[in-house]
């Protein structure tokens, strides 16, 4: 069953994802967690981190901008292999593509 979900996943261009908004830091770093070990337990090659611009925090820079990023460099460097912060058609990021590191059995 996994395998047809990621084929279909695949041909679809469909990629799990989680959206941060709304949550305080801690919230949102368990939440994070907690997504990427669910997607390695489920084998998923890939993922998505939505995590906001921060248009509506102080200053305007988002504090989970800046956090998620570090947190999956540091912490979270055990369950991802790499990832790359994802630029919109102004340069500016809010979204993070990761990339998993497989189970061991």
């Amino acid at each position: 069953m996994r395998t047809w979900r990621t084929i279909l996943r695949g041909l679809l261009g469909i990629t799990p994802t989680l959206d941060l908004h709304g949550l305080g830091v801690r919230e949102a770093l368990v939440e994070t967690e907690r997504f990427l070990r669910d997607a390695q337990t489920q084998d998923e090659p890939v993922v998505h981190i939505v995590y906001g611009k921060g248009h509506r925090s102080a200053g305007g820079r988002g504090v989970l901008r800046e956090v998620v990023p570090r947190w999956l460099e540091s912490e979270g460097a055990r369950l991802v292999e790499r990832f790359e912060r994802v630029p919109d058609v102004t340069g500016a990021d809010g979204a993070a593509k990761v990339w998993l590191r497989r189970r061991t059995r």
